[in-house]
């Protein structure tokens, strides 16, 4: 999706606390094999975070949460989320949480994708979409946003 959109939009991955760490509450053999912890420091998670994209030649933009994981605290992120963010702020596509909810999320932020970029304009939402600053809304602000730290490839 990121080769195919990249022209149209801002992609950005968000590396957040490591769903199946070794030393976890849901270790999986691959966390134990490469010794995969839970982060202690941002070190250790941008550490990791660049071993995924090293080994999966991921080319897709990242951002790291940082370790009070504001981000992931924000959009409830944890263990994998899909978000299409427009331009004015508001959710376009949220997906469910966790492996069930990925592929549903992935199959409409492509549609809302090619409806931006044939009709050259971002598709309107229904009409009890939240507003900003509405409870429902859950961008988080731009203070939590700059918690984050940037990695460059």
């Amino acid at each position: 999706m990121y080769e195919e959109f990249q022209e149209i939009v801002d992609f950005r991955m968000v590396y957040i606390t490591e769903a199946h760490a070794a030393d976890g509450r849901r270790p999986v053999d691959y966390a134990k094999d490469l010794n995969i912890f839970e982060h202690k420091v941002l070190g250790d998670r941008c550490q990791t975070a660049e071993r995924l994209f090293t080994d999966k030649e991921l080319t897709i933009p990242c951002v790291i949460d940082g370790m009070e994981n504001l981000v992931n605290q924000a959009y409830r992120a944890h263990p994998d989320r899909i978000f299409l963010v427009r331009t004015d702020g508001r959710l376009a596509v949220a997906g469910e949480q966790g492996p069930s909810g990925f592929e549903p999320a992935l199959k409409d932020a492509k549609s809302w994708l090619k409806a931006l970029r044939d009709k050259k304009t971002e598709p309107s939402l229904p009409s009890d979409a939240a507003e900003p600053g509405d409870e429902k809304h859950v961008t988080p602000t731009d203070e939590e946003a700059a918690n984050t730290a940037m990695t460059e490839d």
